[in-house]
């Protein structure tokens, strides 16, 4: 969504001091793209030559009618909020015109805060109007991104990864806050920078972490101070959300904010105005809100720690990333990744990744998400003394116990349950066998093959195409004695 600033508003009337008035208080509102209308007849031209975000039109005018415009812009102009002026409040005038598309109508002379709301939530209408075509037209072309590099950062094959995508893309353009949740470790910030570099902002995204975060210092870092609000305000000082003007304010860790910053931060999404420490003047921000938890918000609510309001502002739209266990299609896409960004920041060769690893992974169901993937990649690496990545790092964390590289694996039937957590399926069943055979014969693929009864040629076909479909090398060099 345009920021108030940009919302142009066609204002059309034939009273002179009914247009001064009206564009006096909307620009008071914050809105400065007015355009002034007094004749009906020429509403047609003036919408060809502005892209126009909503129309205040009064119902008499001389020539044209009011009703009449209303009729030509309902009826090539679908998604144009019309709010229409009238000098009485005659039902039926009213009832016609709502029939006809008026979004809503005000009565001569209005109040100020009934014009503003009026065209504040038709402004909203046609917003969310957008979102809903956007995202029908997202559902009839599921297969693109339309910015791909934005998620660049987030590596997925995962249908629900990529569901996520289209929705936040879908809606990245609009005001409205977002509400990211999800466990710890499975890339809610990664994402809100996904939304902000999708929704064409051309601010900057400011991210403030509410985890710890007492009142104070929660007003004092985003909405700043006025020079001697307390003790230590030697000067003026302005907070993140003037920072994130024009751009992304991400709130992460929300739901643990406090009760009073609650209140503030409320107030920051209804009127998009806060105070200053220390200042009675209200400023106006147009910077777009993403927040994030990985708490259960609704039983915060229910505790009565997190308040219903604010989340009901803050759920406009709202999106959860499944956690690592429930998309381990990404599980050797994302270690090959993080194993390249280890190598470089760790200044070593990368290693070839052994077969068992990918078995070894989907034996976890990774409680610290990503996050602890790229821990235990990282310490692996570190633990790395030839050209094969260890699996000591991933072997204890599997087994709870040390295993040295190169140890045998345990493949009765109890050690196979225990390894496996489960009654192992035929395809697991083989891997294992294959690695064990291939570790206890040191790689060579003709003493294993004598040992799994196989042919020297099956065995090797099978090592292919577990390497087609992993990515990775079994510990055989294809070689015989």
């Amino acid at each position: 969504m345009a920021s108030i600033e940009d919302q142009k508003i066609l204002i059309v009337d034939d009273d002179v001091t009914a247009l001064t008035l009206y564009e006096t208080i909307l620009r008071a509102a914050g809105y400065k793209n007015i355009i002034i209308c007094n004749d009906g007849a020429e509403v047609e031209l003036r919408l060809r030559d502005n892209d126009a975000s909503l129309v205040l039109l009064d119902i008499n005018l001389p020539g044209l009618s009011g009703i009449e415009v209303l009729e030509q812009i309902t009826g090539t102009k679908t998604n144009l909020p019309v709010v229409m002026i009238t000098g009485d409040e005659d039902l039926q005038t009213v009832i016609n015109c709502m029939k006809k598309g008026a979004y809503d109508y005000i009565t001569k002379p209005p109040a100020k805060t009934r014009l503003v709301t009026a065209v504040r939530k038709a402004l909203e209408w046609r917003e969310l109007n957008s979102e809903l075509w956007a995202m029908g037209r997202r559902v009839l072309d599921r297969a693109t991104l339309e910015n791909p590099e934005a998620f660049s950062k987030l590596v997925t094959s995962s249908d629900s990864m990529l569901a996520v995508f289209q929705y936040v893309e879908a809606v990245a353009g609009t005001n409205r806050p977002v509400l990211i949740m999800g466990e710890s470790g499975t890339g809610k910030e990664l994402l809100a920078r996904a939304i902000h570099e999708s929704s064409g902002r051309q601010g900057a995204m400011v991210t403030v972490n509410a985890a710890g975060l007492d009142d104070a210092l929660f007003s004092d870092t985003l909405f700043g101070h006025k020079k001697g609000a307390f003790t230590d305000a030697h000067t003026d000082r302005l907070g993140l959300v003037e920072r994130a003007a024009g751009g992304t304010l991400f709130l992460d860790e929300i739901g643990d904010l406090a009760p009073a910053s609650q209140v503030k931060l409320l107030r920051l999404l209804q009127e998009r105005e806060y105070y200053q420490l220390g200042s009675d003047v209200a400023r106006s921000t147009d910077a777009r809100v993403i927040a994030a938890t990985c708490v259960n918000l609704g039983k915060r609510i229910e505790d009565g720690r997190f308040r219903r309001d604010l989340f009901f502002r803050l759920m406009a739209h709202q999106v959860t990333l499944p956690p690592l266990r429930d998309r381990r299609e990404d599980l050797m896409p994302l270690t090959k990744v993080l194993l390249l960004e280890a190598a470089r920041e760790l200044g070593r060769r990368i290693p070839r990744i052994p077969k068992e690893l990918n078995s070894l992974l989907n034996l976890y169901d990774f409680p610290g998400n990503v996050r602890e993937l790229h821990s235990l990649v990282f310490d692996a690496l570190s633990r790395t003394s030839g050209n094969v990545l260890s699996l000591a790092t991933f072997r204890k964390l599997v087994h709870g116990k040390n295993i040295p590289d190169g140890s045998e694996i345990d493949l009765g039937y109890d050690g196979l349950v225990e390894l496996i957590g489960h009654f192992p399926t035929m395809k697991e069943f083989t891997d294992i066998v294959i690695t064990a055979a291939l570790e206890k014969a040191a790689g060579n693929q003709s003493l294993a093959s004598r040992m799994l009864g196989v042919s020297q040629s099956t065995l090797s076909r099978r090592i292919a195409r577990n390497d087609a479909s992993f990515g990775g090398e079994l510990p055989g060099d294809g070689k015989g004695d």
